[in-house]
């Protein structure tokens, strides 16, 4: 061990092995190891040695160089910190990318549903890790959790992935993703603070607000319902898979989720009860139960041999998977048969089918009244091109609620846990109490009809018993 002031050439002549200190600062020093020449600061702080590396000899530490840092790291050291603890303890932080693949690896495949623990890496890897992955867990701030809001609302995450020959994934980003980013982040960092690596109630999602969404409301009325059972009868001649025909129609009379029904195996099929017991859902296990008509769907449907799901796919053993395509069909039949109806109304429509009808001498597709419509600079009406899937549940519940049925029922048919979400009804269950208002009103008018001589006759007597 030597003591020299250290230069450039008393680095290069350095053996394996060798160490030398600075006799300008002190505990500044050199050491060379097997193929490196190491650049280190040796100081005591509360009674124990340290040592701090401040990086190997070339670019950027020069001798000069890592002379002033080390008058740095000692000059820290006086003022009562510690530079090596304070380095360890930012090599040990966590990342939000870190924190992502625990969450899901140690918490979300163990206690949540298949479909969500997917949807939740999809909104990580799409959202959540390229605009936060870097950054540390304990430093994350509101500002940085606000912001990152702001981006995922304004599409800095969107992207178009091609994952195939015919498949691609999109990724919009918008309000929607931001604010299911939002309480995913959430969860995310209480479940930092349970693992220690945030202290208790540093939460930075809370009091971040999420963005207003308007609640989708699209039911089908009487109209629709109707030229869709006429399109579903006309399918079932062979133009449609008759196991996404079933699919449709159990998500009409069931009001079921679309997961639920795909999902659907034999075992769960309890025709002497009338029912399905699913032994799990998005809110656990749960019975639907099933209509005359819904009975009838499960009688006629055919079992396939060696595949346990109702509604089977192509692949053996598979149920299907992709119900989007064949809607997409049946929305449209049905959106052309609606067109067709309103052909006596003269709407755009109808006047638009009944041209090509003739025109064509044969009923139009769907396509060629769309590109006929372009031609003629015509707006078609929507028909049912805007209706989901999970809107027939909502038209399920909608005619329950104008039916009369009260919301707790509704909500325990549709298998809801909280009112709150069956509350989106209450609006549709408006005609019983119009009924009601009216009956009153008619009653009203039919004793001030009934003249001053019978309004005493009947009003004076309760008068004078009193309250």
């Amino acid at each position: 061990m030597a003591k020299r002031k250290i230069t450039k050439r008393v680095v290069d002549s350095l053996s394996p092995g060798d160490i030398v200190w600075d006799t300008v600062v002190r505990g500044y020093g050199v050491r060379r190891q097997r193929d490196a020449r190491v650049y280190v600061v040796k100081y005591r702080f509360g009674g124990r040695q340290r040592w701090y590396r401040i990086g190997e000899h070339g670019a950027p530490w020069t001798a000069e160089k890592a002379r002033t840092k080390a008058e740095s790291v000692l000059g820290d050291v006086a003022d009562g910190n510690d530079p090596a603890a304070a380095r360890e303890a930012a090599r040990d932080q966590r990342t939000i990318a870190e924190l992502c693949e625990c969450y899901l690896a140690d918490y979300a495949e163990h206690h949540k549903r298949p479909s969500t623990v997917a949807t939740d890496r999809i909104n990580i890897e799409n959202h959540i890790k390229p605009l936060l992955g870097r950054l540390n867990v304990a430093d994350i701030t509101r500002a940085d959790v606000d912001r990152f809001k702001r981006a995922v609302k304004d599409g800095k995450t969107a992207k178009d992935i091609k994952l195939g020959p015919r498949a691609r994934s999109i990724v919009r980003g918008g309000e929607g993703a931001a604010n299911r980013c939002l309480s995913l982040l959430s969860h995310m960092f209480s479940m930092a603070e349970r693992w220690g690596w945030r202290a208790e109630g540093t939460n930075p999602c809370r009091y971040v607000e999420k963005y207003r969404e308007s609640r989708r409301e699209r039911f089908l009325s009487e109209a629709e319902l109707a030229c869709l059972g006429h399109v579903l009868a006309e399918a079932e001649q062979g133009v449609e898979s008759p196991f996404a025909i079933a699919a449709v129609r159990l998500l009409i009379f069931t009001g079921a989720r679309v997961s639920e029904i795909l999902s659907l195996r034999w075992e769960h099929v309890d025709l002497e009860r009338a029912m399905l017991r699913l032994p799990d859902s998005k809110t656990g296990a749960k019975a639907i139960y099933l209509s005359a008509p819904a009975l009838e769907i499960l009688a006629t449907l055919p079992h396939i041999d060696g595949n346990p799901h109702v509604i089977a796919g192509e692949r053996k053993g598979a149920p299907l998977v992709n119900l989007q395509k064949p809607w997409r069909r049946l929305r449209q039949r049905t959106t052309l048969r609606l067109w067709a109806a309103e052909a006596e109304s003269r709407s755009e429509g109808g006047r638009l089918v009944t041209l090509l009808r003739e025109k064509l001498d044969r009923e139009p597709l769907y396509a060629e009244c769309v590109q006929e419509a372009k031609r003629c600079g015509v707006e078609l009406p929507r028909g049912i091109e805007d209706v989901r899937l999970h809107d027939l549940r909502h038209s399920f519940a909608s005619v329950g609620a104008a039916g009369g049925l009260s919301l707790p029922m509704i909500g325990r048919l549709l298998g809801h846990t909280q009112t709150a979400t069956t509350q989106r009804y209450a609006h549709l269950a408006a005609d019983p109490v119009k009924a009601a208002n009216e009956a009153i009103g008619q009653r009203i008018a039919a004793m001030m009809k009934g003249g001053e001589e019978k309004m005493v006759a009947e009003i004076l007597p309760m008068a004078k018993r009193g309250p």
